[in-house]
């Protein structure tokens, strides 16, 4: 009989289960191409995982749980960010071997390093599979760098990283990111509207270049003009449609991370995604007043917010009154 496995990080409804390892190796050989073997540690016939996924534009992010395993791999074909969310691991790689744990660390493995060998116990894993260059690109528009600027990644060299960005644990913002992606059940297109790649990419850039989280960190641009404000938000205004994120603002604007929000604070008097949602929040009742009989909340709303639920509150809470208020007011 196995033993019971920990909880994946998402889609626990519909996950792959496998008590073969030999069968787990070769679906793990077609996510992640390179891996050898995946043997058991222990009873063969106590052998268990699971496993589920999503597929985002620029990032593969996958859930795994199961019990203690050996894993052996000719090579990593994307670069990954290994992290657990409970248990322990080893990866021996290059000469050495790495230690990562809930409480040690994840570990970092380049674009096309090589042979990699691993051991660990029980444990529930998430595996970040993504793009160099958009992290780069990221943490560029973080920092407010030029395109040609030299970054300290250190994408070539596989490591340990720390398990916290900005001093608040790593493991909080994957539950939230989890429990949306259960949410949208796995919806690609709705979660990177949302911003959720976005969003994993700059805590990715945060822990492989931990200065970007300091705020005392050299971040060249960190005053705007009112004229280059304005030009970001009419910038905005013509992109409400777009699902922007805080990457795309910084990377229009060339400002840093920083000074996106200094600049918006002393401008606008709120944070930049705040007046974005406004700006929404403001087309959608302008579309819900001048609508016709043929026209709903759903299909003037949804191109703005994928969540209905999160707009109608959104909606209320700058109006007042309902979105179908509104345009049951305007039919009236």
């Amino acid at each position: 009989m196995t033993a019971p496995l920990p909880t994946l990080l998402f889609g626990a409804r519909g996950a792959e289960r496998q008590t073969d390892h030999r069968v787990l190796g070769d679906r793990m050989n077609q996510i992640y191409p390179g891996v050898n073997a995946y043997d058991p540690i222990g009873c063969p016939s106590e052998f268990s995982s699971r496993m589920n996924f999503v597929q985002l534009t620029a990032m593969r992010v996958v859930a795994v749980a199961m019990s203690p395993s050996y894993v052996d791999r000719s090579s990593t074909t994307n670069a990954t960010l290994k992290i657990p969310l409970t248990g322990e691991f080893d990866s021996f790689l290059d000469g050495r071997t790495h230690q990562c744990g809930a409480g040690a660390g994840g570990m970092y493995f380049p674009q096309g390093s090589g042979q990699v060998k691993g051991h660990g116990g029980t444990c529930s894993q998430v595996s970040l599979q993504f793009e160099p260059r958009v992290l780069q690109a990221t943490a560029r528009a973080m920092l407010g760098v030029p395109v040609n600027a030299a970054l300290a990644l250190n994408l070539e060299s596989p490591r340990v990283v720390p398990l916290a960005v900005a001093g608040k644990p790593l493991s909080a913002v994957l539950q939230h990111v989890g429990s949306l992606i259960d949410l949208y059940e796995r919806d690609a297109e709705a979660l990177t509207q949302l911003g959720i790649q976005d969003l994993l990419y700059r805590h990715i850039a945060m822990m492989l270049l931990p200065d970007a989280a300091s705020p005392s960190a050299d971040m060249p641009r960190t005053t705007a003009s009112a004229a280059l404000i304005a030009q970001l938000c009419d910038y905005m205004r013509a992109n409400l449609e777009s699902g922007l994120t805080l990457t795309d603002l910084e990377k229009f604007s060339g400002l840093s991370a920083r000074g996106l929000q200094m600049a918006f604070k002393k401008h606008a008097g709120c944070s930049p995604m705040q007046w974005l949602t406004a700006q929404k929040l403001h087309a959608i009742r302008s579309k819900l007043l001048h609508a016709d009989a043929s026209e709903s909340v759903t299909s003037l709303a949804g191109p703005y917010f994928p969540n209905l639920g999160d707009f109608a509150r959104y909606y209320r809470h700058q109006f007042g009154e309902l979105p179908s208020q509104t345009l049951s007011g305007k039919h009236h």
